[in-house]
């Protein structure tokens, strides 16, 4: 039996809810991780002022996104294998 357009796109539908669910879930578990961090920070912190040691600090290393004009100078073409290894972090050479 074959699907129809509209059995793919509930398909896909239910596919996107179950992924965005999981999202919000990491987000949520990230939030509450960055939270113990910063209160271990401060722990720690207290502690190093008192037995006379160096604070520590966070280490946060966030994606950056740099905006590239498609034809500017220097700019990389996007084919899949550039696309590729952007996305998994490698260089783009």
């Amino acid at each position: 039996m074959t699907k129809s357009i509209k059995d793919w796109l509930n398909e896909g539908e239910a596919l996107y809810g179950q992924a965005i669910e999981e999202f919000h879930a990491l987000e949520a578990q990230l939030e509450e991780l960055e939270a113990k961090l910063v209160a271990k920070q401060d722990e720690v912190n207290q502690l190093a002022a008192i037995i006379g040691r160096s604070p520590v600090e966070l280490n946060h290393r966030k994606p950056t996104v740099q905006i590239v004009e498609g034809h500017a100078p220097g700019s990389v073409p996007a084919s899949r294998n550039t696309i590729a290894k952007a996305l998994t972090g490698r260089g783009l050479g």
